[in-house]
This record gives structure tokens, C-alpha cells and sequence, in this order.
């Protein structure tokens, strides 16, 4: 839901609708709080009330009772025992009590334990508590002091009825009522307590007599109260109860059992858990509070009252109802609003639509607008009318972004398919042009030879004559172009007469534009100019913002053409300068490194020129330049290979040529024939006979050295015989007298202590194969052989050093070792080259330059890859190497071919698939070989070339067919 895309109209209504709603639901919440909290605070006053009305209920019950016990107190009815009985005061206390219906007794009791008891038997449960008359009004009990008591019934006119006696042990001094008494004659009433003969809650109010002749007491039942508080209730389910300060309820609107009942307190109590004033009942620290509470799922308000009566005495009134019923109004007025407001919100709504559609459905066709424009159609944009303003000028002003961006997108398409930063920059002053409308547009750059010096680059139309415009000039002689440049990188000028007389300017402009072009180090590299040959339009103004930014992607066009030019001349210097370092450490192969990349591309654009072998192959720029990089580095790995090794002219030469040795050695045993000559002429023996041993002698040593030393040369097939000859030259001895060991590398000293000591004088081969001659691999070295993918096998031996060793190698002047460090150097340069990181169009280097070894028929190294797997740009490189170094003059160990004997070598190589035969004939056919012959060959080495013939080798023969029997 949130990433969903609404309608402006939507929007519109959607705002209006939130904010409606939610000031609807603040202003409703608001109110039904406000009502709720007035409907609480009226709860609490009327509770407050009820409380009042309590008090003044229980003052008007008690009051007239108090009155009456206080004339009673000082009238002669106290000082005599019987005068209950006297019909004037039994009228006096008869009429208190049918003007009190509560009061139900009234006696007296003195110090002598005598008492008077006047019982209204009015209520039936009197009569029946008491077993009275049916006709029995007020019953009178006489308690004497010895324990008779006389009961005396009169009916309601106070006739006298009927008397009986009885026995009772009742004291009055014992008795609570008559301790309460205070003495200062004031009216004591004591707490709500049971009356248990009755079973009725009531009050008893007690005075002294005046002298403390005794007490006079009242018992008042408080069923009033009870009734009273029913008549308090605010609706059926509002509960009302009575307490005092002990806790003991004595009053409430039945909710709890009735104490006519018999019920206890405790019952109460029990009762009472089930009602929601529990809560308040159980509360520790009683106090004036309301709360609210939940009670079985309903929430209820609790008030609790005090009822005062002047003194510390009171009583609590508790209160609960239902919050339903407190807030009903409340509720019923909350859902009114609510369905007004949502009414009200509904037709606003509806308004709203109607009066967004006006301003959405113009911005809708805007919309479509800019996405046609986001799809690149420009074709069907046009102004959308609308009453609007705002809209209006949206409108224009994305109809002229769509003009805008559409011409600029065309620049950008042309330049993203140019290759040709000149034409680039003319593509740009012709948008220039169909932007402002000018007449012409000209560009200036700086000199790619130097910065210093302005070129005309681009122009428009092309037949401007840009060369009569001398920018130099004008730009070293108006001072005030010069400023407006130097400030804000622009001017806006009219020609004035001096300028347009110097002739730095054509006479026909009008007005001009010119713009510089910095690069982002804030550097000038070249010049605009926007030229007018009439008055310059509002509209065309409006250009120049949008034609200074434009001019900003030209002017990083030309930086970062200046720098890729830049880094590829670099690159190519850099790689060249590796070429010819690698060139440089041999002396005797100067020259192949960039006499090879010559070769490879003489033959790769014959083979571009070519629809006959390749047809497919194409020679691009960028694959031209992955080409050019793959021949400049082919053999970048030789900068790993020993020079001496490369350069390796003798099979003995190491740093220097070790024949040097075995020839001091010839010597060394030439003056040992000579010294055993003089010995034996000194013993005596023939000199004729000795003249002719040693002439024998020597001539034989110098015939074994001149065969040793033509052996050294490799010229030659060293065969079975030749190596045999070796091996019986190698059997003569010398006597070495100096220790072997001295004056060594640590290096070469740790391979000599491998063979045993020898004690000096001791015997020599003249020829021999060590162990210290034997060179092993380095550990990091055959770590790289671990996961070897290369089809070149790994000898035992980094080097084998022995005389014999080499002298013995059949072709050639390298040992199996020699050759693989010779041949390593390919594996060299295609781990070099693919730890380079390449651009897209030259991730091929590494796979061309390290293929130039690689045969047609899979066994050219380093991976064996067959005809199938080999690139035409590998196999063209293939052909230049072997070329050059055939031909090359400057290699030790052979002579330079001529261009007959190179070719065939070549046609042969063709025949048995070690090249390309169809790059072959190209290169025969284009004559290439004739066009690198005249860049690189001396004349020496260009002789005739039978072209046919050379042809004829690598065409296969043909077949003779069988003469059939009419040819015969």
C-alpha cells in the first residue's frame, strides 16, 4: 500500500478527507471527553448532594426525638418510676412516636436498677417479637429493683388493655446507653448497632436527668434511612450504602440482604463482594474520592462522602453506577456528531473531486506528456490548456524541455557514435547552431602540440570563413571582452567600430556570443563563438543559459578526449619502453620486440583486406589496439629469462663460455707430457724416441681439444660416435693441487660440500658431470608447478651445469633445462598479462600474445591448443615471430637467413601445420614479405623469391587417377 501511486485528484480529496476526519474525530473526542468528565464531575456533586440529604434526613429523624428526650429529661415523667403508665404521659410519648414512626421505644433507668420501658407494638413485627395484644398500641414494662416486672398493654386511644408479670434480671447502670450518658446533660447517640430482640438496625440517644437522678434513653430503628436512600437512586442499578467510622453499614438500597432477615454483618460483607463498592469497602485510608472500576466486564463509577454532624461522629456515603448510565447523554450526543461529521465529510469530499478534477485533469495530460518525453517520444508533446496559472506555464515550460532535451539527446546520440573527436566537435556546433539560430558557430581548442596556441576546430555552417575571424587578436586587443571572460566565462557583445576596422572581425556581425572552455581544474582549453548577422531575438536569449551548460559537456568532452589520448599514448609509451628494454638487455635480439609488431600488422591488414581465407575477420580500432598491445608485449616474460640463457652462443657458455677452462686444462696436460718428456730424457732414455712420443702426445691432446671445441660451437649433429668420443676424451686426468672450495659463493660453496673432500694432490676429469653442476628448483618455484596447465614438461633440474652434459646436446647449443627457461618465458608473459586489469576490448592480450607459440596441429606450447582453439590474431603473430627470427642478423647462435630460405622454412612449417597455410599465402600473395624486405632487411639478405614454388609445398598432391580402359 505505501509504494502505490495516487491521482493529484486523489490527493487532493485524500488531504481534505484526512484532515476533515481527523479535526471531526479531535472535536468529537474532545466533546465526548468534555461531556464525560461534566457527566463525572455531576455524578460527584450529586453524590455530594445525597450526602447532604442524608444528613439532613438523619438531623430531621433525630431531631424532633432530641427535643423530646430533652423536655422529657427536665419534665416530672423522669423523677417517677410509674409515670409510664399515666395516660397524660403516655400521650406525651405516644405523640412523639406517631410523629416518629423510627422511634420505637422510650424508658428511663435509675441508680436504684429500676427502669420504665415505653415499646410502640404499633409495627407488626413488634407485636410479633413481643407477643402483644392484636389490638396492643404501646406496651409499658415497669423493672423493679427486686426483678418483677410489670407489662402493661393500652391500645391505639390508650385504654388500658391488659398487664402481665414477670421476673427479670435487667440492671440499667450495666447497660451501654446508660454509661454513654454524659454527664454535662448533653444528648448522646451511640453507633448504628443491631437490635437483636428486634432485628433491626437502629441508634440509641441517651440523656442524664438533671441531678444524675438516672437516664432517659430513645431506641430509633433506622428503616427510614433506608427508604430514604431508595428514593436517592439515580437509576435501577445505582447502589447506595450507609457506614460509620467502624465500618458497619447500617444503611443501603437493597442490594444487600435485609436486617429484618436475621442477616449479621458478616453476611453483609459477604453480600457485599459481589457489588462494585467492595473496591471502596476494602480500601485502607477512607477519604472523599471517585473513581472508576471494572466489575464483570462493566465499568462502574465509585464515589465515597462524608456525612458530618459538628463533632468528630459521621458516617460515609458510597455510591456506585454505571459509567453506561452516567455518560449515556454523552454517548448518544458523540454518535450525533459522528454522523453529521461523517455526512459533512462525504458531501465535502464530493465538492472536492469535483473542484481537483479541474486541476487534475490538465496535469494528468502533463503527465502523459513527461512520460512520453521519459520514452523518449517527442513527436506527440504538446501545451495543454488550462485556467491555471501555474499550470499554464508547466505546460509551456515542458513543451520548450521537450524541444530542449530532444535536440540535445540527437547531439548526444551522434556523439556517442563518433570516434572522431573532430567530427564530435562538430556535431556539437551544429546543435549550437539549431539551438540559437545563428549564422554561424565556430569552436577553438587548444593545440594538441601546444597548449599555448588556438586552433579552429569546428565550425558551422562550413563555408564560414572562420579563418577571417582572428580570435588571438581580438582577445589580447579588447580589453573589455577580456574582462567579461576573466569574470563569468562569457561575453554578449555588439562589435564596435574599431574592432570591425582591425579586421579581427567579419564585417556583417551584428552580435555575439563568446564562450571559454574550462576544464574542471578551471583551465581555458578553447573558445565559442556564437555569431549574429542581425538583432538577437528574446527568445534566441533565452538560448544562452541552456548553450553555457551545453558548451560545459563539450568542454568535458575535450578534457576527457585529452586524457584518454593522453593515457593511450602512455600506455603505448610505456609498453613500447618495455619492448625495448627487453630488446636492450640482449645486444644480439635488439630490435625483435618492435620489429615484431611492425611484421604483425603488415599481415593483419592484408588479412583485413582480405574476402577470400578470412572473410570474417575484421580489423577494427579496438580490436586493431588489442592487437597492437598483444605484439608490443608477446614477449614481456623475457624480462624473467637469464640473458646469458637467451644469448647462450656455445653449449659450454653459462655468464661467460666455460671452453676457456676445459682449454687450461689441454694446457695444463700439454705441460704435463712436456715435464714427463724432460723426466725420462733425464733417466737416460732415447731422445729420437721421446721426440716422436710426445710430438704424438700433443698432437693428440690438441685434436681432442679442437673436437671438444667444435663440439662446444653447436653447428653441427652431435651423433652416437660424437658423444662416445666425448665420453673417452672425458676419461683423461689432470692433477689439481689447490683446493676447489676456495674463494666461492655461499651459494655455489653449499652445492659443492654435497660431493665428498678429496685429499690434494688429487686426480681430474677433464671432462666431468658433478653434483655441484646439478642446480635445483627453488621452493617458491615448485609451488608454482603445483597446478601447472601448460603443456611444457617440468625438467628435474632448474639447471644442469655439467661439461659433459652439455658438450653432448645433439642440436643446438641449450640443454632440456636451457630450453624449458627459454620456453618458460611465454608462461612468464601470460601470468604478467592477466594480472593487468583490461578494459572490455583488451581482456583478449593476454590470450593473443601468449598464443604466438602455439601450433595448428596442437603441439605448440604453452597449452597444446589446436587449430580449433587459436585465434586468427595469435596465429598472425605466430607467422611474424618466426619471420623475424629467421631473418633477424643479430643472434649469436645463428646466421640470418635470406628471404628464399626463410620462406621455405616457412612453407614447410605450413605444410605440416605448425602455421597457418592460408596466412601463408596471404603473406605470399600481398606480398608482405616484400613490403617488411624493404622496411628491415639488408640487401644481403633480399634475394629472388620463386613464389609458385613456395606455393607448391603447401599444396597438397594430387592423386593420379587410374587410366580407365578406353584411354588405354
Amino acid at each position: 500500500m505505501l509504494n502505490r501511486r495516487y491521482t493529484l485528484q486523489i490527493h487532493i480529496a485524500g488531504i481534505f478527507f484526512s484532515v476533515v476526519s481527523v479535526l471531526s474525530i479531535i472535536l468529537i473526542v474532545l466533546s465526548y471527553q468534555n461531556s464525560k468528565a461534566l457527566n463525572q464531575e455531576l455524578a460527584e456533586e450529586r453524590t455530594r448532594q445525597n450526602a447532604e440529604q442524608v444528613k439532613l434526613a438523619f438531623q430531621k429523624l433525630t431531631l424532633p426525638v432530641l427535643t423530646a428526650i430533652d423536655s422529657l429529661a427536665v419534665s416530672k415523667y423522669g423523677r417517677q418510676l410509674h409515670a409510664s403508665n399515666d395516660k397524660q404521659w403516655l400521650s406525651t410519648i405516644n405523640a412523639v412516636m406517631e410523629n416518629n414512626p423510627d422511634v420505637l421505644s422510650v424508658y428511663v433507668g435509675y441508680p436504684s436498677e429500676e427502669s420504665a420501658f415505653v415499646r410502640s407494638t404499633k409495627p407488626t413485627f413488634m407485636r410479633h417479637q413481643f407477643s402483644t395484644p392484636d389490638n396492643s398500641h404501646l406496651m409499658v414494662d415497669i423493672n423493679n429493683s427486686n426483678g418483677l416486672q410489670v407489662r402493661s398493654y393500652y391500645d391505639e386511644k390508650l385504654n388500658f388493655i391488659s398487664v402481665d408479670t414477670d421476673s427479670i434480671n435487667y440492671k440499667p447502670t450495666t447497660r451501654p446507653w446508660y454509661k454513654a450518658a454524659p454527664e454535662s446533660g448533653k444528648i448522646h447517640i451511640t453507633d448504628p448497632y443491631f437490635y437483636f430482640f428486634i432485628q433491626r438496625m437502629g441508634i440509641t440517644l441517651s440523656r442524664q436527668l438533671p441531678d444524675n437522678d438516672g437516664v432517659i434513653a430513645a431506641d430509633i430503628t433506622l428503616a427510614s434511612l433506608s427508604s430514604f436512600l431508595n428514593s436517592l437512586i439515580d437509576s435501577e442499578d445505582t447502589q447506595l450504602m450507609l457506614l460509620d467510622d467502624s465500618r458497619k453499614i447500617f444503611a443501603h438500597t437493597g442490594f444487600l440482604p435485609d436486617a429484618s432477615s436475621g442477616r449479621s454483618q458478616k453476611e453483609h460483607l459477604q453480600a457485599l463482594s459481589a457489588s462494585p463498592l467492595n473496591n471502596l469497602y476494602k480500601t485502607d485510608d477512607w477519604q472523599k474520592t471517585s473513581l472508576n472500576v471494572e466489575h464483570k466486564g462493566e465499568t462502574w463509577m465509585l464515589s465515597l462522602a462524608r456525612i458530618t454532624f459538628g463533632g468528630e461522629r459521621g458516617l460515609w456515603l458510597a455510591k456506585a453506577i454505571p459509567e453506561r448510565q452516567l455518560i449515556g447523554s454523552a454517548i448518544e450526543a458523540r454518535n450525533n456528531q459522528i454522523f453529521i461529521s461523517f455526512l459533512g465529510l462525504i458531501l465535502g469530499t464530493a465538492m472536492v473531486l469535483v473542484a481537483s478534477a479541474r486541476i487534475a485533469t490538465p496535469l494528468k495530460k502533463l503527465g502523459e506528456a513527461t512520460k512520453r518525453i521519459r520514452q523518449f517520444d517527442f513527436s506527440t508533446v504538446s501545451k495543454v490548456k488550462s485556467n491555471v496559472v501555474e499550470v499554464k506555464e508547466l505546460s509551456e515550460s515542458i513543451s520548450m524541455m521537450s524541444d530542449t532535451i530532444s535536440g540535445f539527446l540527437d547531439t548526444l546520440h551522434r556523439v556517442s557514435h563518433s570516434t572522431n573527436f573532430d567530427s564530435l566537435l562538430t556535431d556539437i556546433v551544429l546543435h549550437c547552431q539549431q539551438t540559437t539560430d545563428a549564422d554561424y558557430v565556430l569552436m577553438w581548442t587548444n593545440s594538441a602540440k601546444d597548449r599555448d596556441i588556438l586552433e579552429l576546430t569546428a565550425q558551422y555552417p562550413s563555408t564560414t570563413c572562420g579563418s577571417n575571424i582572428h580570435l588571438e587578436k581580438l582577445l589580447s586587443a579588447s580589453t573589455r571582452v577580456q574582462a567579461d571572460l576573466s569574470n563569468q566565462n562569457f561575453v554578449s557583445f555588439t562589435p564596435s567600430m574599431a574592432e570591425q576596422g582591425t579586421g579581427n572581425l567579419p564585417s556583417s556581425l551584428h552580435h555575439a556570443w563568446l564562450l571559454r572552455l574550462n576544464n574542471r581544474d578551471g583551465d581555458c582549453i578553447g573558445y565559442v563563438m556564437v555569431g549574429f548577422n542581425r538583432p538577437v531575438s528574446a527568445k534566441q536569449e533565452e538560448k544562452l543559459p541552456f548553450i553555457r551548460q551545453f558548451l560545459g559537456f563539450a568542454s568535458l568532452i575535450k578534457e576527457n578526449w585529452d586524457r584518454v589520448v593522453a593515457q593511450k599514448h602512455l600506455f603505448k609509451s610505456f609498453i613500447e619502453m618495455m619492448a625495448s628494454a627487453i630488446d636492450t638487455k640482449s645486444p644480439y635480439t635488439g630490435g625483435h620486440c618492435q620489429r615484431v609488431p611492425e611484421l604483425t600488422f603488415m599481415l593483419a591488414d592484408a588479412v583485413n583486406k582480405d574476402t577470400t581465407y578470412f572473410p570474417d575477420f575484421t580489423l577494427n580500432e579496438q580490436s586493431r589496439e588489442a592487437l597492437y598491445f598483444a605484439a608490443w608485449l608477446h614477449d614481456c616474460g623475457k624480462v624473467t629469462t637469464p640473458e646469458y640463457v637467451v644469448d647462450k652462443a656455445t653449449k659450454l657458455e653459462t655468464i661467460y663460455n666455460r671452453i676457456h677452462e676445459v682449454r687450461t686444462r689441454f694446457e695444463v696436460l700439454k705441460r704435463d707430457k712436456e715435464i714427463q718428456y724432460w723426466k725420462k730424457r733425464a733417466e737416460g732414455e732415447s731422445q729420437q724416441e721421446l721426440d716422436v712420443w710426445l710430438k704424438k702426445e700433443l698432437e693428440a691432446l690438441d685434436d681432442d681439444f679442437a673436437f671438444i671445441a667444435k663440439s662446444n660451437v653447436g653447428a653441427e649433429f652431435m651423433d652416437e660416435q660424437s658423444v662416445t668420443r666425448l665420453n673417452i676424451i672425458s676419461q683423461r686426468t689432470w692433477y689439481r693441487t689447490i683446493d676447489d672450495t676456495l674463494g666461492l659463493s655461499w651459494e655455489e660453496e653449499s652445492r659443492r660440500k654435497q660431493m665428498p673432500s678429496r685429499a690434494l694432490p688429487c686426480k681430474e676429469q677433464v671432462l666431468s658431470d658433478d653434483l655441484y653442476h646439478h642446480i635445483p628448483w627453488l621452493d617458491q618455484q615448485k609451488e608454482t608447478f603445483e597446478n601447472w596447465a601448460f603443456s611444457l614438461a617440468i625438467p628435474e633440474l632448474q639447471y644442469n651445469r655439467g661439461e659433459l652434459y652439455n658438450l653432448s646436446i645433439q642440436r643446438g647449443t641449450l640443454t632440456e633445462e636451457e630450453r624449458f627457461i627459454i620456453n618458460d618465458h611465454i608462461i612468464q608473459t601470460i601470468n604478467m598479462l592477466e594480472k593487468l586489469p583490461y578494459p572490455k576490448h583488451l581482456e583478449r592480450v593476454p590470450e593473443i600474445a601468449g598464443g604466438h607459440h602455439e601450433k595448428l596441429d596442437g603441439k605448440g606450447y604453452p597449452y597444446g591448443l589446436d587449430e580449433s582453439n587459436l585465434s586468427i590474431d595469435a596465429r598472425i603473430m605466430s607467422v611474424a615471430d618466426i619471420f623475424e627470427a629467421l631473418t633477424a642478423s643479430d643472434r649469436p647462435y645463428k646466421k640470418a637467413k635470406t628471404l628464399s630460405e626463410a620462406l621455405k622454412i616457412l612453407a614447410f612449417m605450413a605444410k605440416d601445420r605448425h602455421i597457418d597455410p592460408k596466412l601463408y599465402k596471404i603473406f605470399i600473395e600481398q606480398k608482405v614479405y616484400l613490403q617488411y624486405a624493404d622496411a628491415f632487411l639488408p640487401a644481403s639478405q633480399r634475394d629472388n623469391v620463386d613464389e609458385a614454388a613456395l606455393l607448391a609445398i603447401i599444396k597438397p598432391a594430387q592423386k593420379t587417377q587410374p587410366k580407365t580402359v578406353s584411354e588405354a
